[in-house]
């Protein structure tokens, strides 16, 4: 695939996306860039997205054990090769710090089925000559002071991490700097988004995440943050489900992931485990204190792939991201404004259209 960001400037369409959180604002800054009039709509304060409670990681390769290797799997590398120059422009525009760090992360097998799982990993990475490094356990163990439960590790250049919240901010100034402004209301119709907007829009970009088109059910996952600790590593670390991401101002401990749950909220056994199993890892995390625990609900289409694409002459989609909303904020971005702007779409990019034709209510 290819990817145009070529700036549009003198372009007069009117875009409206709803829903602002990562992918909307994701949409609404390329959109931007281009030279379209961008107005988001969204009820809530970025604060209660599911973005916000994100750990930030973008893992194209550690992913591949949850969703194989093609399609997604090459959705997904091609927008981690677009991140460092969507960064670096998300920068220049706000000003302000994203927390883009390109560390790479380690993963770890605690168990002979974890090690087997790191073995299969390995062998899809070297089959699309993806860089993987295997390490010797016991060096990973003295050099981050991990604990003798991890048995074997893998190094995974390709996985990076950005603090979400940082990126989020600076998204909104960023839109904000080139002219797009954000409006508080919930949408649910092109009726409703004229009336809030104030417009009728030229195009239509629904991101509004559980309550989008297409998307059939979520997951719920779990998650924590504790305080910084002395000396704490500046890498992922991926066991199992859990993980360990280190922010310049906190830990984000994950994560839990249920198809099917009862309460959507918080479960304080929950997060005591998923802190005692960090600290199994790494021990020193024991001295940490908590500072937040979350729960949120992952938007998930039928088949667990993004839809990306229209849904009628003048609406687009962009919603059901699952586990991967961060990793693939660059190219969702990128395919929405390349649809608006009228170019064909890329081969390999029809497993994530919408399958059915859909439009909101005229």
């Amino acid at each position: 695939m290819t990817w145009s960001s070529q700036n549009r400037t003198g372009t007069t369409g009117r875009i409206a996306i709803a829903g602002a959180g990562l992918i909307g604002l994701g949409c609404a800054f390329e959109l931007a860039s281009r030279g379209y009039q961008i107005t988001l709509v969204d009820p809530e304060s970025p604060q209660a997205s599911v973005s916000w409670a994100a750990a930030g990681m973008i893992a194209p390769a550690y992913e591949m054990m949850a969703h194989g290797e093609a399609p997604l799997g090459d959705l997904c590398f091609e927008s981690a090769a677009l991140w460092q120059g969507f960064a670096r422009r998300v920068r220049e525009v706000s000003g302000y710090p994203l927390g883009f760090n390109t560390s790479p992360t380690l993963a770890l097998a605690r168990t002979a089925e974890e090690r087997a799982r790191l073995d299969r990993l390995s062998g899809m990475l070297e089959r699309r000559n993806a860089p993987v490094r295997r390490l010797v356990a016991e060096d990973v163990q003295a050099r981050h002071g991990l604990s003798g439960a991890v048995i074997d590790a893998i190094e995974l250049p390709s996985d990076l991490q950005v603090d979400n919240r940082r990126l989020m901010r600076a998204l909104q100034l960023a839109i904000s700097r080139l002219g797009g402004r954000f409006v508080h209301a919930a949408v649910a119709t092109r009726d409703d988004v004229r009336e809030a907007v104030g417009f009728d829009p030229d195009h239509i970009v629904w991101a509004r995440g559980l309550t989008e088109f297409g998307v059939t059910g979520g997951v719920k996952g779990e998650a924590l943050s504790v305080t910084p600790i002395a000396n704490m590593p500046v890498q992922v670390f991926r066991f199992g489900t859990g993980y360990i991401v280190p922010k310049p101002d906190r830990i984000v401990i994950g994560a839990t992931s249920e198809a099917d749950y009862r309460y959507s909220g918080v479960s304080p056994s929950v997060s005591r485990r998923l802190f005692e199993a960090a600290c199994e890892v790494m021990p020193r995390l024991s001295g940490a204190s908590i500072l937040e625990r979350w729960a949120g609900i992952r938007p998930k289409s039928a088949n667990g792939a993004p839809l990306i694409g229209p849904v009628g002459a003048r609406d687009l989609v962009a919603a059901a991201h699952y586990r991967n909303g961060v990793l693939l904020t660059p190219v969702t971005a990128h395919l929405i404004a390349d649809m608006v702007d009228g170019k064909p779409v890329p081969e390999g990019v029809s497993a994530f259209l919408p399958r059915r034709a859909q439009t909101a209510a005229s």
